[in-house]
């Protein structure tokens, strides 16, 4: 299962902190690009390093492991079980349907004896349109985690899955090809943090050249979780996203740690070998004293060499792409005395950190944009005159998602006005109007660059029926609106701020009232197509003396031209 993988970022290296020091020391060796931050914690050394992240979805088994009732407060945000008719309580958790964030689809359940988690017993598929959006309410600036959960179950009664596109607020985030993990019997999950810059997130499902005409793209669940400003801030998330590769846990045997031992719900695989010894510690590890707050339990095991021996893994047991990455790895000494644990962190034969000294506070170390490409090898090697070797305890990936952009705001809030307006807007007219540009809403041309405009509008008898909202003046860059032939009724809109604006065709609709008079005003104003409406009243002198415009009005309307 491999998703789209944005293209690769500069190479930064690793920042470093640590508790209870007044002064901080980058290795001599070391090349810092990225500004040095230095952070003081209650009682940890800990380091942050620039990584880079991709999209990949990950597999869970469909037994899963229920949440236990804990005191821990649930995820604040959304939990939606797609397809389902009634809330689902999973464990400790309450799972809603997903009716009110999409209006299209069909519900399924999915035929037994599949020994189903029961948000994975339903299901949404879209067999109509190119594109379907789902919208969740959100603070403008906040962090989410948006995690999507994909189980076939042969809803359509066809033996593989169907391949499609995600879009996570108008930029592609990855391809769902689910074939390999179904094949297995296992769901699939596709992961990613990202902030909101509006009041609005949308997360699409979208058709590409791998949909067969006659598959469906689903979706089973979908969690949007809240995140502190503190989880991950070393990432400039006004351009990029954070797509998860891996949370691991090393050294453990015990099946995913999540919600309630993570109270942000992130999931922690197992991870271990035979080559290296499994440790338990003997001193409980506060993950308010580490970035970015991993679960407390993800320091219970760790691995550890034998002796004076380092540590060579291949982590993630995957090939990556060419691309930046955020990588963090967490450390903690299981021996309550002794001589501390002190070694080199290499990565792919680049040396990532210097002289770690672990001590059973714990420590971690991670970049924020780290360039990394096929297999990834983690060295831990032991300094000169060390006793003992290195341990891991877990480790963090993540793919950098460049972000594409989104329509500007007063263009977002004006289309998604008209799409309200209207009693049967296209039905892909949901998420971003522009973005992707290949996945622009139908109808709808927009500009390029940095700054998204929408330049033109045109549905055509495409038999739509509602009204034109003012808003629609506060698209203030649209060159044409073509929406004829359709049974668009109320009063026509007042467009004096569309300077922009040199072509209006509104005929044979059921439009009633005056023609606007500011229509006049507007100075690149070419075409006007009004004929076979009801309008009524006198033509705006402002119309009548302009000069170089094709004004069409009749047949049909009852307007009388002044003398």
């Amino acid at each position: 299962m491999r998703p789209l993988f944005p293209p690769q970022h500069d190479f930064l290296s690793p920042s470093v902190t640590r508790p209870n020091s007044m002064h901080m020391h980058m290795p001599s060796s070391m090349l810092v690009v990225f500004p040095v931050v230095v952070h003081q914690f209650h009682s940890i050394f800990s380091t942050s390093t620039s990584t880079s992240t991709m999209s990949l979805s990950l597999l869970v088994c469909l037994l899963g492991i229920l949440s236990l009732t804990h005191a821990v407060p649930p995820p604040t945000g959304f939990l939606i079980d797609c397809g389902a008719s009634n809330q689902t309580h999973d464990g400790a958790l309450l799972w809603i349907p997903d009716d009110g964030f999409i209006y299209t689809g069909t519900k399924a359940t999915l035929p037994s004896p599949h020994p189903l988690r029961p948000t994975l017993s339903t299901l949404r598929h879209f067999t109509a349109a190119h594109k379907h959006c789902y919208t969740f309410p959100v603070i403008k600036g906040s962090r989410y985690l948006l995690r999507t959960t994909y189980f076939y179950g042969s809803f359509d009664n066809l033996t593989s899955p169907p391949v499609f596109d995600q879009i996570i607020d108008g930029t592609k985030w990855s391809t769902v090809n689910t074939t390999f993990a179904y094949s297995k019997g296992l769901s699939s999950y596709y992961e990613i943090i990202i902030s909101a810059s509006g009041k609005t997130l949308s997360l699409c499902l979208v058709r590409n050249k791998h949909t067969e005409p006659d598959r469906s793209p689903f979706i089973n669940a979908i969690e949007l979780e809240w995140l502190p400003d503190s989880l991950y801030n070393a990432t400039d998330f006004s351009k990029y996203a954070l797509s998860t590769i891996a949370h691991h846990w090393f050294g453990g045997s015990e099946p995913v740690i999540k919600y309630p031992e993570d109270k942000f719900n992130r999931f922690w695989q197992p991870f271990t070998t035979s080559r290296y010894q499994e440790v338990r510690s003997k001193v409980e590890a506060l993950e308010t004293d580490f970035w970015n707050l991993p679960p407390n339990k993800v320091f219970e095991n760790g691995l550890a060499a034998k002796e004076k021996d380092g540590i060579r893994l291949q982590w993630p047991a995957l090939e990556l792409p060419r691309a930046s990455y955020y990588v963090a790895l967490y450390f903690q000494d299981e021996r309550s005395n002794g001589n501390w644990r002190v070694f080199d962190i290499v990565v792919n034969g680049k040396v990532f950190y210097k002289g770690l000294n672990v001590t059973t506070a714990g420590v971690n170390v991670f970049a924020a944009q780290w360039l990394l490409e096929g297999a990834t090898q983690i060295e831990l090697h032991p300094v000169a005159g060390s006793e003992v070797g290195p341990i891991i305890n877990a480790a963090e990936m993540f793919q950098l998602l460049v972000l594409h952009g989104r329509t500007v705001t007063r263009d977002l809030i004006a289309m998604e006005d008209l799409a309200r307006s209207l009693n049967n807007p296209p039905p892909d007219w949901r998420g971003d109007p522009c973005m992707p540009k290949e996945n622009s809403w139908k109808g709808v041309t927009c500009s390029d660059g940095d700054h998204i405009r929408v330049l033109s509008l045109n549905l055509t008898g495409f038999g739509l029926s509602g009204k034109i909202p003012p808003s629609i003046a506060n698209l203030t860059a649209i060159k044409s609106i073509w929406l004829g032939n359709n049974n668009l009724t109320g009063s026509l809109p007042d467009l004096k701020p569309l300077k922009e604006l040199v072509s209006l065709h509104l005929e044979n609709n059921n439009f009633g009232g005056n023609i606007p008079r500011s229509w006049g005003y507007l100075d690149n104003l070419q075409e006007i197509f009004l004929q076979n409406n009801n309008l009524k009243g006198s033509m705006p002198l402002s119309l009548t003396q302009k000069t170089g415009i094709n004004l069409k009005i009749t047949p049909g309307n009852h307007i009388t031209r002044r003398a």
